[in-house]
């Protein structure tokens, strides 16, 4: 049967009726002339793994909601793997896995309510997440580039706000961030993410850096130099009239996106630099106030 026949022809119904050679293939498969009830899991099972792989139309929005799909993908699976004592495992900073979970469907409502998406309900926390995180992710996966511009509140103690983009890229951040406190609250490895995520993320610490800098404001710019999957090199200005570079920092990429995450200390973070080390200091010291805790 050719492509034009599958688009522009009769229904499959119609051309059974008037064809007799097709009808008795049919009936010689044994396939029934009626599609059966599917599976009631099936459709949890599609949604989830369309999340790890989808690829939204509009290369702009998919440069956002394909990191955060997969883990949203990653999380909904690790959750659906927990025995029921596993929920109550103790996590620093928020109590329980079950109250962490509580937390991210939280912050995740920033951005969901700015969608104009419902509140998550009073399901439990599981399905209360990941019910929002689909939503979202529909929600701006239809939306256009110029959406991803508008300016939104960001999750965190900090008050800032940015582009929507990168709230999008803060939510992937943290659902990584959970998930592997999950993991690790659990007897888990931790998985970090795709190496153009992780640069994603840094990208987007980055930008957030200078603003998380204490003391007097100061006009000079620094490097990043990041190593390993995931890295790159970015020069920073730490303020509107900065000029010249005053240091050089140097760090494992991954390392340094669970630093921003608060999840690495930062006296004993490891780091090179080049420059003024006072500086270099006070950045990775401010690196790590950029969570969402």
């Amino acid at each position: 049967m050719t492509d034009s026949y599958l688009y522009d022809g009769p229904g499959e119904a119609d051309h059974l009726a008037a064809c007799p050679e097709c009808s008795a293939a049919l009936a010689l498969v044994g396939l029934p002339e009626t599609a059966a009830e599917p599976p009631p899991t099936l459709r949890e099972a599609v949604l989830s793994g369309a999340r790890r792989r989808r690829a939204p139309a509009a290369l702009g929005v998919a440069s956002v909601t394909v990191p955060y799909a997969e883990q949203v993908a990653l999380m909904d699976d690790l959750l659906a793997e927990l025995s029921l004592p596993q929920w109550d495992a103790p996590i620093a900073r928020h109590g329980t896995v079950r109250d962490l979970v509580g937390h991210l469907a939280a912050n995740d409502a920033t951005v969901a309510a700015f969608m104009g998406l419902p509140g998550a309900g009073t399901a439990r926390e599981h399905r209360r997440w990941r019910d929002q995180a689909g939503s979202l992710l529909e929600r701006v996966s239809r939306a256009g580039e110029v959406l991803l511009g508008v300016e939104v509140a960001l999750a965190g103690v900090r008050p800032a706000r940015a582009p929507l983009r990168q709230a999008m890229i803060q939510r992937t951040f943290e659902t990584w961030t959970h998930a592997d406190d999950i993991r690790a609250a659990t007897g888990r490895p931790p998985a970090p993410p795709r190496d153009e995520h992780v640069h994603l993320i840094a990208e987007f610490g980055l930008a957030l850096l200078p603003r998380a800098l204490k003391g007097a404001r100061r006009d000079v710019s620094v490097t990043v130099v990041l190593t390993g999957p995931g890295g790159g090199t970015w020069t920073v200005p730490l303020s509107r009239a900065a000029g010249r570079v005053a240091t050089l920092v140097s760090a494992d990429a991954v390392g340094f996106c669970r630093l921003l995450a608060g999840r690495r200390p930062p006296d004993t973070f490891p780091y090179a630099a080049e420059g003024d080390p006072a500086l270099a200091r006070d950045l990775i010291h401010a690196a790590a106030t950029l969570g969402c805790d």
